[in-house]
């Protein structure tokens, strides 16, 4: 039997046995081209030659990341940060090896469009461990990867992977590759942890009289200066949508000539705007990536994540490394509301607790998403759109009326954006 769903596969959940990591249902998610379903897998298959626990479960994870290039050939995404992971048998194997069974949930983010089915089969490498897996590389790369690829290597494969196409099909069913693949089903439901009509905390975030912005764009080739990189062209359009949509700024600490584009020479812009709606103050800054970024830039974003309503990042996740790097920056302040807006390629698959944790910590006391909301991306996203989706933000501060499913309806659908820590938002009662 089949049910229509109106998503894209959210987040995936699993926990080693030996480790207790979050629960899926402490994840609420919502989302205007994604809805939240729970994977159950009751059976998944592993071979190895490890006898620790520990080993196979870093194995398991090692087979499971690639549930994100599966599920993205669908525009699908998985959370593998929230695994829930059980060993269940152990089989010893005639070569002294063994097959091992287990049992995983997830949270996945599916197609709003798409059919939901009963089951999906995941198609996965048999083996984990390192040899293994460039094994697995070499024999799969060119007929499974993704047209985007390339570089591709035991680092970045997982991300690129394609089962799906029939030449891919084709060569995993020949016996001499039959071997270094392992089959299973994963069970789908409509998950509970859907929320419905909930909105940023507007009245929070105006108690100041203002809304106070900070914008971060990478760039997208690390040292580039040319306004053709696509992540210079993001900065520049942000600056000139801003300035086109609110008007000319009552303060801009930068003098940009009339007419130019600031790129690199003005990587650090600081303005006000008085509309009619109310005050908006934007930070929008140009860095080569999280993980370059100098002490000057993490001064400042130090500095303004203390006070900003919205905070985004905008650029490369380095295959997660961008992602968690970001995540153990800033400052935060006892009773500051936050919006972050991890927008990079999979976030959904990348970002850990390390931001919700640090806001729960200077507000004891309450639900670790009790100030802190998150949009991430559950597919991959484009320099083009960043601009876009930063001003569809600010807009919809300054209206105060839309839900975050209506403001996010206003994303390049491509990237199947979800937000998340909204589940015990108020507005329009009081915080």
């Amino acid at each position: 039997m089949k049910r229509t769903v109106l998503a894209a596969l959210a987040a995936l959940g699993l926990t080693a046995c030996a480790e207790q990591g979050p629960e899926t249902s402490d994840l609420k998610i919502d989302s205007a081209h994604s809805i939240g379903v729970d994977g159950v897998i009751t059976n998944g298959v592993i071979r190895t030659t490890a006898t620790s626990d520990s080993t196979i479960t870093r194995q398991i994870r090692s087979q499971l990341n690639y549930m994100t290039g599966q599920l993205n050939g669908i525009s699908g995404g998985a959370d593998l940060n929230r695994l829930e992971l059980t060993i269940n048998e152990k089989i010893p194997q005639a070569d002294g090896s063994f097959e091992v069974h287990y049992a995983a949930k997830v949270l996945v983010a599916w197609r709003r469009d798409r059919t939901l089915p009963d089951s999906y089969e995941l198609i996965l490498p048999a083996r984990g461990d390192s040899r293994s897996m460039r094994g697995f590389v070499t024999a799969f790369q060119d007929a499974c990867a993704a047209s985007s690829a390339h570089d591709v290597s035991t680092g970045n494969f997982w991300y690129y992977y394609r089962p799906q196409p029939d030449d891919c099909q084709l060569l995993m069913s020949d016996p001499a590759h039959a071997a270094l693949v392992s089959r299973f089903a994963i069970h789908l439901n409509v998950s509970a942890e859907n929320t419905e009509g909930k909105a940023p905390e507007y009245a929070k975030i105006w108690e100041d009289d203002r809304a106070v912005i900070t914008a971060v764009f990478g760039k997208y080739e690390d040292g580039a200066t040319s306004n053709r990189d696509a992540g210079i062209a993001a900065y520049n359009e942000m600056y000139s949508m801003l300035r086109s949509r609110f008007g000319e700024p009552a303060m801009q600490d930068v003098d940009v000539p009339e007419g130019t584009r600031p790129g690199v020479d003005y990587p650090a812009i600081h303005m006000i705007f008085n509309t009619p709606e109310g005050t908006l103050d934007v930070d929008i800054l140009l860095i080569d990536g999280i993980l370059s970024a100098d002490e000057t830039f993490k001064a400042r974003y130090n500095e303004r994540t203390k006070i900003s309503d919205l905070v985004s990042y905008n650029g490369h996740s380095g295959l997660g490394a961008n992602i968690r790097a970001l995540a153990r920056m800033g400052s935060f302040q006892t009773g500051q509301y936050q919006l972050f807006f991890v927008n990079g390629c999979d976030t959904f698959a990348y970002v850990d607790n390390a931001l919700r944790d640090a806001h729960a910590t200077v507000n004891p006391g309450y639900e670790p998403s009790k100030f802190f909301d998150i949009i991430t991306n559950a597919m991959p996203s484009y320099f083009h759109a960043n601009a876009n989706n930063n001003v569809a933000l600010m807009e919809a501060f300054l209206g105060r009326s839309q839900t975050y499913r209506q403001i996010l309806s206003g994303f390049d659908r491509a990237q199947r954006a979800v937000v998340t820590g909204e589940e015990d938002n108020a507005w329009p009662a009081a915080f």
